[in-house]
């Protein structure tokens, strides 16, 4: 038999998938879709007011030092607005925006909108940390103070001016509504946005200070850094090399919700006059439902992405005679159909191999 001289196949890096129009549509189509639907947040908004209305309100008297400020009297108008910005964010805005482009120019009030949140967020921790956390709080049992105390009456100012700053995140979502970024209207975006007004109303107007305010500076805390990393975002391409710390992000939420859920846990087993049990057990299950959804993001973003990587196989582009061919993991080989290689890149980097072997 004559020898084989015909020689190897050189094997060259694959310079990477190709995807066709039809697989870049359905990927835009999918991006347009709202991740919650208006009933889920409507009733998830509805079941938040009713739980704390029949746990705490019924345990606990109203804090009379606020009786006549803007938005105290009652629980209703901040119902009101959780609702139309779960309508807003999941159906309305939408709904408005089918037929039109996602705006431009938006840039500027981003980041005036995100600096202002790092501003005023870093304000609350100063106001929280000076009112009671920096020192003067006891993280086993806090009491709340009603007095007329100027440390009492700072943190309760405090308490109020968060409770405004949870009504001034809901701009989060109008953005990504007028630049048609539904895929980030996910059930965390909306149920947190959503939920966190009652949250922070009914802790302002019955337990303004104590133990329950932990979650206030920590959460301000944790915004000044999100809001930090939206403001970098903002900033466009530019700054992109330095928002590599997303991930650790979401895990600084994650412990926040892990930290609060423990410290309200203890009052479970120990006895602290002036704390409300009824108050530990809303933040409790308010900080146990985030934690879920944002380990299930977590999952999703970041796990699931490198699961998915890991089993997919690398490919080499390898000449064989005049021809490209795939180069699997395990050695083996197949034709490529030329209907396949259609990037321009490949094309010159398989006409270069040829010329080589002529």
């Amino acid at each position: 038999m004559a020898p084989n001289n015909k020689p190897p196949p050189v094997c060259v890096p694959d310079l990477g998938p190709h995807p066709r129009p039809q697989e870049e549509e359905a990927k835009a189509e999918r991006e347009e879709k709202v991740g919650v639907s208006p009933t889920t947040g409507i009733l998830l908004c509805i079941a938040n007011m009713l739980y704390w209305n029949l746990m705490l309100s019924s345990d606990v008297p109203p804090d009379p030092r606020q009786d006549s400020w803007i938005l105290m009297k009652s629980q209703t108008p901040t119902l009101i607005m959780s609702l139309a910005y779960v309508l807003g964010s999941t159906w309305l805005g939408p709904k408005l925006m089918e037929n039109r482009k996602p705006f431009s120019g938006l840039r500027p009030f981003m980041v005036a909108y995100n600096a202002f949140q790092v501003v005023f967020c870093s304000w609350l921790v100063f106001e929280l940390g000076m009112g009671g956390w920096f020192g003067f709080y006891s993280f086993r049992c806090q009491a709340c103070d009603f007095s007329d105390d100027p440390r009492a009456t700072r943190m309760l100012h405090a308490c109020y001016w968060y409770y405004f700053s949870k009504l001034i995140d809901f701009l989060d979502t109008v953005f990504f509504v007028l630049r048609k970024k539904y895929n980030q209207i996910s059930p965390l975006h909306v149920s947190h946005h959503a939920l966190m007004p009652a949250c922070a109303w009914n802790g302002v107007r019955f337990q303004p200070g104590g133990h329950i305010t932990l979650l206030c500076i920590l959460n301000s805390f944790i915004h000044v850094v999100m809001y930090s990393y939206y403001l970098l975002a903002a900033m466009g391409p530019r700054v992109r090399p330095f928002l590599w710390w997303k991930k650790y992000l979401t895990t600084m939420q994650m412990i926040q919700f892990v930290i609060i859920f423990v410290h309200s846990f203890q009052m479970l087993f120990i006895d602290c006059p002036g704390v409300p049990k009824s108050a530990s057990r809303l933040v409790m299950g308010h900080s146990l439902l985030l934690l879920l959804l944002f380990a299930n993001f977590y999952i999703k973003a970041y796990r699931g992405k490198r699961s998915k990587e890991a089993k997919e196989k690398p490919y080499a582009m390898c000449s064989e005679g005049n021809s490209l061919i795939p180069k699997a993991a395990n050695g083996n080989t197949a034709k490529l159909s030329a209907d396949v290689l259609v990037s321009s890149e490949v094309e010159g980097l398989r006409s270069r191999i040829v010329a080589t072997r002529m």
